[in-house]
């Protein structure tokens, strides 16, 4: 059975703005005002847990799994930090090309170190969260969250949960987290792949 790619609705894709925001924002500090947030220094993710969760039943009587990830925030740094943004883009795994010569995702390359493949080019759906750590701060050494993000598109079947993830047709899925502190431009702060379990609601 074909497993069909199928937008959730109300899906509201934020990530090609964040990192359009990330390539061309440029930010003017007034004198006496902090430098851009070192965020490799001053954030790290921990308690990663990412997979395809159950979304229900759709009208044609279809089982919906969207890919999912939850983590924690965590300040490594001395001082404490306030008012932090997360934007999570999902990225299918581009096809690996037949041609040795042809140039690379020049978009989405893969990180080795994160264990992530290449994604495509066009995102496959974000999620956005306007106020992960407010104006309250996240003190040295304390962790914002549990943060869930979703995907807004995913796989449709008619067949079992389990063999969907097993089809021929499947095609594994990373995400890409940013963070943006205050009116910082947007910056990288890691990516992952969505394991491919079923996680439960």
């Amino acid at each position: 059975m074909v497993i069909y790619n199928q937008p959730m609705f109300g899906s509201r894709l934020r990530g090609r703005a964040a990192q359009l925001a990330c390539a061309a924002t440029l930010v003017t500090l007034p004198a006496g005002c902090s430098q851009p947030l070192d965020v490799p220094a001053t954030l790290a993710v921990t308690d990663v847990t990412s997979g395809w969760l159950d979304t229900g039943i759709d009208a044609l009587g279809r089982t919906k799994l969207v890919p999912t990830i939850s983590f924690r925030l965590v300040n490594i740094s001395d001082d404490p930090v306030r008012t932090l943004q997360l934007n999570g883009v999902f990225r299918r795994c581009a096809p690996p090309g037949t041609d040795a010569s042809a140039p690379a995702p020049s978009v989405s390359p893969a990180d080795l170190e994160a264990g992530t493949c290449a994604g495509e080019d066009q995102e496959w759906g974000n999620a956005f969260l306007g106020r992960a750590v407010g104006r309250e701060g996240l003190e040295p050494g304390a962790a914002a969250g549990p943060f869930t993000m979703e995907s807004g598109l995913g796989y449709t079947g008619e067949q079992p949960r389990i063999e969907m993830l097993q089809h021929r047709m499947f095609v594994d899925v990373k995400v890409e987290l940013y963070v943006r502190h205050r009116a910082d431009p947007w910056t990288s702060l890691s990516e992952y792949p969505i394991d491919r379990q079923l996680l439960a609601q």
